[in-house]
Formats: C-alpha cells, sequence, structure tokens
C-alpha cells in the first residue's frame, strides 16, 4: 500500500494505512494536516480530546511521519482508556518490515553488546540527540536510572536485508535507534547515517483484545 485509506471500519475503532510523509497527529493544536485530520474529516468523534493531549484525538499510538503503516484510532473514549491499559500491560504488538544496510554506528552510539539476529532482543531506555533533538540515542547500563523505563524490540526474523520485528511499548524513533544501533540502519533513513535511497519502515501489523489486522 502506499496512500493513505481505511483498512477496517469497527463501531469502536478504526484502523488507518498512513502513507510515508504524512504526519500521525499535528505536533500541537492546529498544526497542519495529519492522519487525524484525515479521519477526522469523515469519522468527526476521532477528533474528540480523549487525552490530555487533547490535539492528538483518539490516536493511540503514533508512526514516524517516514514510516508508513497501520495505526489504531478510537471512536470513543471507553475503547480508548481500555486500550491505553492494553498498552501498559504489554498486550498492545505492533509489527515492523524495514529493508536495511550494514553501517558502523554514527556518533553518540555506545557500544552495541547485543546479539543480533532471529529472535534477538535490543533494549535500552532513550535521550534526544543532535541538532534540534531530532534523534534519539540509547542508553544502557546505570544510565538507565536516570531516563526512565527500557524499550525492548524483538527480532522475529530475518530475509536477507530485511528484518521483520515487534514490540509492544514504543519510544520516539525506537525502531530506527535499535536498527541504526546494531549496525543495520534502515535504507534511506539518512538522520542514522544510511545512503540517500527511499526510506523503507513499515508497520504491517498490530494485534489488539485477540485480534490481528495485518496487510
Amino acid at each position: 500500500m502506499t496512500t493513505t485509506e481505511l483498512v477496517l471500519e469497527d463501531k469502536d475503532f478504526l484502523v488507518f494505512y498512513k502513507e510515508s510523509g504524512l504526519a500521525t497527529v499535528p505536533l500541537k493544536a492546529g498544526c497542519g494536516s495529519s492522519l487525524l485530520s484525515v479521519a477526522s474529516s469523515y469519522f468527526p468523534e476521532t477528533g474528540e480530546p480523549f487525552s490530555k493531549n487533547y490535539w492528538e484525538g483518539g490516536v493511540l499510538h503514533r508512526l514516524d511521519t517516514l514510516t508508513s503503516g497501520l495505526v489504531l484510532i478510537a471512536r470513543n473514549r471507553g475503547f480508548y482508556d481500555l486500550m491505553r491499559r492494553e498498552q501498559e500491560c504489554g498486550r498492545f504488538i505492533k509489527r515492523y518490515r524495514a529493508d536495511t544496510e550494514e553501517r558502523i554506528p554514527i556518533e553518540g552510539f555506545p557500544p552495541f553488546t547485543s546479539v543480533f539476529g532471529e529472535k534477538s532482543v535490543i533494549e535500552s531506555a532513550f535521550r534526544a540527540w543532535g541538532p534540534g533533538r531530532k534523534a534519539v540515542r540509547p542508553l544502557v547500563g546505570d544510565r538507565i536510572r536516570d531516563v526512565g523505563p527500557v524499550y525492548r524490540t524483538k527480532i522475529e526474523r530475518i530475509e536477507g536485508r530485511r528484518v521483520y520485528l515487534c514490540l509492544s511499548r514504543g519510544f520516539r524513533h525506537q525502531v530506527r535507534c535499535h536498527l541504526a544501533w546494531s549496525g543495520h540502519v534502515i535504507t534511506g533513513d539518512g538522520l542514522y547515517g544510511a545512503s540517500p535511497g527511499t526510506f523503507s519502515l513499515e508497520s504491517y501489523s498490530i494485534s489488539f483484545l485477540g485480534r490481528t489486522v495485518e496487510i
């Protein structure tokens, strides 16, 4: 899929496919086009202020602007609150696929001591990094205590240069940073040291409340 479109409609939620280049939510109220503005133009209830960041409406998880794929959006407060609890318990699973290239990690990355391979797990806390704090870097060891929770990216399988992975709790740029840290930067991800090219990270599957939506 290459364009933004509705994948699944339910009385409690919607699943949209977001194209690369479109923000998931505005950075703040009234700021620019986003997946939420597309969704709320057809389903006004998705724009209701379900969280303290009221401009995020019913969006339950974000994809980076460059990342394409599936996004779950609540249509009512009951479902929104239920899914927030599911996320906190690690029961909202997102799966991604990405084409990668081997690159030595660029400045700011600690030594990578994990194993990169099928069924392996990459984990760290994160800190903002670089001009405008546009990127992130992993934090490990004693420094984790200073910044909060650990985030885990599980490598499910590897097919040549394509990597399939999943996570339950997500941080900004988590997949991008963890793959770059492992020496397998996402194709086209110049922010993390890749050669110029088409950005290739896609969220292809989400699982929640005993059901899976996949493309």
